[in-house]
């Protein structure tokens, strides 16, 4: 098996955090955040997903850096407006072998010295992004039940090989080492050949010299320096994607185990009465309503996710989001969203039946009682008469 050459890059540790709403861009407290402006290269290929029409543009603020390990690593933090922050940490090597490369793919699985502290690597973002979040307060808006865990995602991104690789080397005659880059094996050598082609099997590549390969926990990326920006967006995208439909699938449960409590209640009183203030009323009419305004929420966002694909700009990019999409299950995860929407669409149609049925024996029992007393009347106007 021939020896892996040394290698020259970066490594970036992405965690997307859900604030648990929107936040408006125009609202951000700009004088309290160290924002990085990135204007395009003149004359670098545009392959440009169109990220403002998805909600998807970030504001990206420069959270300084850190020693980890003895490694210096840059932090940067990303505000999207769908309601998501993305806290990105960033570790440089330079002529490094295969398990030099695989240690620092593992950095962020165990504890890590800090200023002299020995701390979980996954404190750091977190605390960034609680500090982040504090700062933004003011901006989120439309507030709702965050999803407490992050979606971690690791990039390896290879600038320099030496002897340089061409993409077939990746896939074939350094085949193990790769995957074991990739899952931050560094018992790479033991890997089966299937377990080798699984974590090679999604993959992209439009020249001979470049290649992207998309893991369910890290993504490869060599060769494709001048549009490298672009193609990490496009696996950022799928990833903010996940997040946001494992919040809503959170989100449905939360609320459809509540709305469930509350129409089983109703249901299972008895007839209560003709006036419409008396609580379990007001308790239906109220879950109605919230039924309805959740649906509707969670349809439009739902729409816009799978409508993410034709906002990508460019072939190449939408090949790749495809690509990541199914290597993260995206579809499978959109289609439980889609259940429990259905079964929300059930629990709504079934409180304005009940709703319905209500104000229709309230109204039949005004109607006999009116009669009631019109009659009534009518029988002591003739017994005053005689």
């Amino acid at each position: 098996m021939q020896k892996l050459p040394s290698l020259t890059g970066r490594i970036i540790f992405q965690y997307f955090y859900d604030v648990g709403g929107d936040i408006l861009l125009e609202r951000l407290p700009k004088e309290k955040l160290n924002i990085i402006e990135r204007p395009r290269a003149k004359g670098a290929r545009i392959l440009a997903p169109k990220y403002e029409e998805v909600g998807l543009q970030p504001i990206v603020v420069d959270l300084g850096s850190r020693n980890v390990d003895k490694h210096k690593v840059a932090i940067e933090g990303c505000i999207f407006p769908i309601g998501v922050i993305g806290i990105y940490v960033a570790v440089e090597f330079r002529k490094a072998s295969v398990e030099s490369l695989i240690k620092l793919v593992g950095l962020n699985e165990g504890r890590v010295k800090v200023a002299g502290k020995e701390i979980d690597f996954d404190e750091i973002p977190l605390g960034l992004f609680n500090r982040l979040k504090k700062t933004i307060k003011s901006a989120i808006v439309y507030p709702y039940p965050a999803f407490e865990r992050p979606e971690i995602y690791t990039l390896i991104l290879i600038a320099e090989s030496d002897p340089r690789l061409d993409a077939k080397d990746f896939l074939t005659k350094f085949k193990k080492q790769t995957a074991g880059v990739l899952r931050g094996e560094q018992d790479w050598r033991s890997f089966s050949d299937k377990e080798a082609e699984d974590a090679l099997k999604f993959y992209l590549s439009y020249s001979n010299e470049d290649i992207v390969i998309v893991d369910w926990y890290s993504a490869l990326i060599s060769g494709a320096v001048e549009y490298t920006d672009e193609l990490v967006c496009m696996i950022e995208l799928a990833r903010i994607q996940l997040l946001e439909l494992k919040t809503y699938d959170q989100l449905l449960d939360r609320r459809i185990e509540r709305m469930y409590g509350s129409l089983r209640a109703t249901f299972t009183a008895p007839w209560f009465g003709i006036a419409w203030m008396r609580r379990q009323y007001r308790e239906l009419t109220r879950t109605t309503r919230e039924l309805a305004e959740l649906r509707i929420e969670v349809t439009d966002s739902i729409t816009d996710l799978r409508n993410i694909l034709k906002f990508t700009g460019e072939w190449y990019l939408g090949k790749l989001y495809r690509i990541a999409s199914e290597r993260f299950h995206i579809s499978d995860w959109l289609a439980l969203v889609d259940k429990k929407l259905s079964q929300l669409q059930e629990f709504y149609t079934m409180a304005v039946d009940r709703v319905n049925t209500h104000r229709m024996h309230t109204l039949e029992f005004l109607v006999v009682l009116i009669l009631t007393v019109w009659i009534l009347m009518d029988v002591l106007g003739i017994l005053g008469v005689l």
